[in-house]
């Protein structure tokens, strides 16, 4: 009877596992596709980040990676236009995030304004599945554009 009541609940905790993963991720859930095949995301301020789902959309971030670690970001209006190359910033900043023995690991890299779309090339992940964040600033704002659950 113990070993029933200790099933019961080892696989109540299981199932509930994915309940508390954190899917939301750093702003609102979109629905396009991205027009280079690549993953697309929400950019929110940074500081609305930790509101999740709820953070105010401000533009639409697009990722796509080449077999040799090249990564290109391309940011859009809330209708899936490019932005103009002069209303971004030279820089961004990217950061790949991931796990390894259940401590995370943050490896910083940089992106450089080539064209429309921010470039640089990325580390090699400690595992997969891992995340790339990319932060960068327009006039006054510090943006963020998280993408998640990439392997």
């Amino acid at each position: 009877m113990k070993r029933l009541k200790l099933t019961l609940i080892s696989a109540m905790l299981v199932w509930a596992l994915p309940l508390l993963a954190h899917d939301e991720g750093h702003g609102p859930k979109l629905s396009d596709t991205g027009n280079y095949g690549g993953v697309l995301t929400a950019v929110v301020e940074a500081k609305n980040a930790p509101q999740g789902a709820k953070a105010p959309l401000v533009y639409k971030a697009e990722l796509t990676r080449s077999e040799d670690s090249t990564v290109r970001v391309y940011i859009y209006d809330l209708a899936m236009k490019p932005l103009p190359a002069e209303a971004l910033p030279k820089t961004a900043q990217a950061s790949l995030v991931s796990m390894k023995g259940g401590k995370e690991s943050s490896t910083p890299f940089a992106l450089n304004l080539e064209g429309a779309n921010f470039t640089g090339k990325a580390p090699a992940p400690a595992s997969k599945p891992f995340s790339i964040d990319v932060t960068f600033k327009t006039k006054d704002r510090e943006l963020l554009a998280g993408f998640d659950n990439l392997d």
